[in-house]
């Protein structure tokens, strides 16, 4: 994917924008996503810039464990997002363009439960059925006659989905995002961001803000591949730039100044492991066979077409990045789960795949939206991990409404603001895969 900058026919040298209604800085899922969304609603009635730093997208393509589609949520908004995703998804190729095939297989999500645990799944259940979710509590015996391979010793319920759940090609999304977001007049721009200018406005008045002392962001400092320095004057800044967000973030003071600049964007950069199961005689994996989250954190799904199994464990919130890159977390955490659930798998099957990185909250685990307190015009968009990918149709129109409609009017995402941290009160979603 090449960036649609402006160039000069009578130099060659490319021209920079200026200025733009929106700059967006990020152009994976969610930034592109945001983009889409902005012009197909605004046209050329706003003008939008996206800065990306790598247009290869490198790192998405090596998240493998992407392209996941489940409803199966805590938190009603995460539910609301991902059933938008099911209706954006089914209608892909009318919403961008009749070229995109994302391989959707509507496999469905297997959640199991030890004792601990099944009541909140039963409570969980009767939640996402008053949302029009539709899952299906397994007993023991079900689990055990539908999915024979699956020890349930320890388990106590199950919970399968019935529809509109399952796995599909991420990066074909992402492309098909950026193609028509490129259709629709959107600019990228090739570019590591570097800074923010700002300018003091003695007019505006913010409580913990001594009058005259209020900066206004107007504009983002950018640096090319060339290593020269630019600037794009703009009215509004959408920060999602996925792991890089939190260290962007203080390039606006974000985390270093005091009162509503005081707490930093607690976004960081989070590396785990990713393994395969190579199918054998003793392991049959089907184009049937679900996706699937045991009680002690694995997860296993079906690698696209392919005969095997990626799994992988849902870290804890304080996980250390060291621990879970180590011999010893395989060994004591990873390997004993699955010779545990499924006792066909000999060790000699397992093997390490990929690493892979995620944008981390470690607030609370689950992403921030919204306009900053302070920077009344940016908006941050970022710290959804995994789930940045399936829910991007939806969080890009949120985006697309605060800033066309002045709030949200398709699903209330208020509660995943920045407010949330400056009162303390997290916002956390138990059913993560």
């Amino acid at each position: 994917m090449m960036s649609s900058d402006i160039i000069n026919k009578n130099t060659d040298r490319i021209i920079y924008p200026e200025h733009a209604d929106v700059v967006i800085i990020g152009g994976g899922f969610i930034g592109a996503s945001v983009g889409y969304w902005l012009k197909t609603r605004a046209g050329e009635g706003l003008s939008v810039v996206i800065l990306e730093e790598d247009f290869t997208y490198a790192r998405i393509q090596n998240n493998v464990s992407l392209g996941i589609l489940n409803q199966h949520f805590s938190l009603p908004e995460n539910i609301n997002l991902s059933q938008y995703s099911v209706e954006f998804l089914r209608n892909v190729k009318n919403n961008l363009n009749s070229d995109v095939d994302i391989q959707f297989c509507p496999i469905g999500h297997l959640i199991l439960a030890s004792d601990k645990y099944a009541e909140r799944l039963e409570q969980n259940v009767a939640i996402l059925k008053e949302y029009g979710v539709k899952n299906e509590l397994l007993t023991t015996n079900d689990i055990q006659e539908k999915y024979p391979w699956i020890n349930t010793v320890d388990i106590k319920l199950g919970c399968i989905s019935t529809e509109s759940e399952g796995i599909f090609n991420p990066w074909a999304l992402l492309k098909g995002l950026v193609m028509e977001c490129k259709k629709l007049g959107v600019t990228f721009v090739n570019a590591k961001v570097v800074g923010f200018e700002m300018e003091q406005q003695q007019d505006v008045l913010m409580e913990g803000i001594s009058p005259g002392n209020f900066k206004r962001i107007n504009q983002v400092i950018f640096k090319t591949n060339d290593n020269e320095e630019h600037t794009i004057k703009f009215a509004i800044g959408v920060l999602s730039a996925g792991d890089s967000s939190g260290k962007i973030a203080k390039l606006a003071q974000i985390g270093l100044g005091d009162d509503l600049l005081k707490l930093p964007l607690p976004v960081e950069r989070r590396e785990y492991n990713i393994y395969k199961i190579r199918d054998s005689d003793d392991v049959k994996i089907n184009l049937h066979t679900p996706c699937l989250m045991d009680t002690s954190g694995l997860w296993l799904r079906r690698n696209s077409i392919d005969r095997n199994f990626l799994c992988g464990v849902t870290p804890l919130l304080n996980s250390n990045e060291k621990e879970l890159l180590s011999d010893g977390y395989y060994a004591d955490i990873i390997e004993p789960s699955l010779l545990n659930r499924y006792q066909n798998i000999k060790q000699n099957q397992i093997s390490k795949l990929k690493t892979e990185i995620d944008d981390c909250n470690t607030y609370d685990g689950t992403g921030i939206l919204g306009y900053h307190p302070y920077h009344t015009n940016m908006i941050l968009a970022a710290g959804f991990g995994k789930l940045g990918c399936q829910h991007a149709p939806g969080i890009g129109r949120a985006i697309a409404e605060i800033v066309i409609d002045g709030h949200y009017t398709s699903i209330d995402l208020t509660r995943f603001g920045f407010d949330r941290l400056l009162i303390d009160e997290p916002l956390v979603e138990f059913n993560v895969y």
